[in-house]
């Protein structure tokens, strides 16, 4: 169980701005979120949910809470551009872990149908889901959502009951925590070190507007030479 008050409201944090953790191995920087610049932090990607190129240099991480309010607007205003302009050109590559806040106490169950319908291929459908409904989704109606996206019911009552699904969320609180992150969304942002990890440049917490993310994004792409407005269909 989480100690009450370590996970703070995301209301408190709805805006907050991008700042360097490491701009390389050794330089400190100021950091938006609780100070650990003074040394190198990492992020797994292993067995989470991805858009993207596999192979795309740089990697957001997004840290978020279905139940979170700042978490919808990002799916809603700011994502759908990040996907159009750095996803779907192969520079980005988006990956998604959970960060329930215990001021939403149901979240967790809808995180952890997420990771049961990600074992199904149906996580990106019932994220979709989940975000476009009129309000948090209750427990008991989670299932009807995962059936609606293709979910098989008796493998996702399976994998609900089994708890590994809810193993995989609590490991990514610890992770959330771990990086000083203190609300959601909550975002790093890197370059690709091994297959199944990131090196952490920048972090922030709160929602972003998409000129703050741009700006973030490009500022790691811009040393690859990658950085810069990528040309948007006219159809």
């Amino acid at each position: 169980m989480t100690p009450p008050g370590l996970l703070r409201s995301s209301a408190a944090l709805a805006v907050g701005t991008f700042s360097a953790l490491l701009l390389a191995p050794g330089t400190p920087t100021t950091a938006a979120a609780p100070t650990r610049s003074n040394q190198q932090l990492f992020v797994s990607i292993r067995d989470v949910p991805t858009l993207g190129d596999a192979g795309a240099p740089v990697v957001l991480v997004e840290f978020s809470d279905f139940h979170c309010p700042f978490c919808r607007r990002h799916v809603n205003e700011t994502l759908p551009l990040v996907k159009q302009d750095y996803i779907d050109t192969g520079r980005l590559l988006y990956a998604f872990r959970h960060f329930p806040l215990d001021i939403h106490p149901r979240a967790p169950d809808a995180a952890v149908a997420a990771m049961c319908a990600a074992r199904q291929g149906k996580f990106w459908e019932l994220h979709a889901r989940l975000f476009a409904a009129p309000r948090p989704v209750a427990p008991e109606a989670l299932e009807g959502h995962a059936k609606a996206v293709g979910v098989s019911v008796q493998r996702y009552r399976t994998c609900v009951n089994a708890g590994v699904a809810r193993d995989d969320v609590r490991l990514d609180v610890e992770e959330a925590r771990r990086l000083g992150l203190g609300g959601t969304p909550g975002f790093a942002l890197g370059l690709r070190d091994l297959d199944d990890r990131v090196r952490v440049l920048r972090r922030a917490v709160g929602f972003q507007p998409y000129a703050d993310l741009k700006k973030a994004i490009d500022g790691v792409l811009g040393p690859l030479g990658q950085s810069g407005p990528t040309p948007r269909s006219s159809t």
